[in-house]
């Protein structure tokens, strides 16, 4: 496939470089500003031919065939085995053994005794006291239930004269918090301690060897057989069939197609010339030659 696309690559390149070709030295000798003519070249064309090939394929086939597989299979056995075992067997001896008792005995030690006193102490206290002083001051006095009652039957009578304000003298009094410090006199409880030398009774301990009896457990080993039945693991033969895929060479005939190179006449537009008769300028030059790469018959 990859083949085909790069020979429809190269054909439509030999077109072009066909097209490009400069024209030929005796197609300018026509009159100037003619109408578009065309000329006859030869190109390479690239023509699909089919044809017919043989090729090897390889085929995918299945067979069956016959091998030689093993299991494991469990197959119980009867094993003799050895262990040893310990037995407890009870043993007396007579052991010494120690023992601790404890002995008063007296002696001196000096230890430290307190003694308590009390001392006088003064501090000095802080506390609040009032030094205020009583008034005397006016306070209004609100209308009685008499009043109220008479107001309520005169509500929708008009009274512009101002009500006055009754007032009754009430003596009130004025406070003055002030801070006052004073002396206290406590007794401190001081305790002191002083060396003092007494006699004590303390116990001792003195060890001393006693005989006794003590009964202890030897472990006494023997050895003993026992039958084990395991399970072993053995591998077992037998016969099975497997499906087993093969590569296997074939010989076909295709049809393949491939381009082959022709030679084809074909017309194609000529370049035109704008200027009066060029060969007649330039008669060295011959008409049906080829003109340079660079040149034209228009200079």
């Amino acid at each position: 496939m990859v083949w085909q696309h790069l020979k429809k690559a190269l054909l439509v390149g030999a077109f072009a470089a066909v097209a490009a070709l400069p024209a030929r030295a005796g197609d300018c000798c026509a009159p100037a500003c003619a109408a578009p003519c065309t000329r006859t070249v030869c190109c390479t064309e690239y023509v699909p031919e089919q044809y017919q090939c043989t090729r090897t394929t390889y085929k995918v086939v299945c067979k069956e065939e016959a091998y030689t597989a093993y299991r494991c299979e469990s197959v119980p056995e009867v094993r003799a085995c050895t262990r040893t075992v310990c037995k407890p067997v009870q043993e007396t001896v007579t052991v010494m053994k120690t023992v601790c008792e404890c002995v008063p005995v007296c002696e001196q030690r000096t230890v430290m005794q307190q003694c308590v006193n009390y001392v006088p102490c003064t501090k000095m206290c802080k506390k609040m006291v009032d030094k205020g002083h009583w008034e005397c001051r006016e306070v209004p006095v609100g209308p009685s239930f008499g009043e109220r009652l008479k107001k309520c039957f005169k509500k929708n009578d008009c009274c512009c004269e101002p009500c006055c304000v009754k007032t009754k003298t009430v003596k009130c009094w004025v406070p003055c918090k002030v801070c006052v410090e004073y002396p206290v006199t406590t007794c401190q409880r001081v305790v002191t301690c002083k060396p003092v030398t007494v006699n004590v009774t303390v116990m001792k301990r003195v060890e001393k060897q006693v005989p006794c009896q003590v009964t202890t457990c030897k472990m006494v080993q023997n050895q003993e057989t026992y039958n084990v039945t395991v399970m072993v693991q053995k591998q077992v033969a037998f016969q099975a069939t497997r499906t087993v895929r093969h590569c296997v060479p074939a010989q076909e005939t295709v049809t393949a197609t491939r381009y082959v190179a022709r030679q084809v006449m074909k017309e194609v537009p000529a370049t035109t010339c704008c200027k009066p008769v060029c060969c007649e300028s330039n008669k060295s030059r011959k008409c049906g030659g080829w003109l340079s790469k660079k040149s034209s018959c228009c200079n």
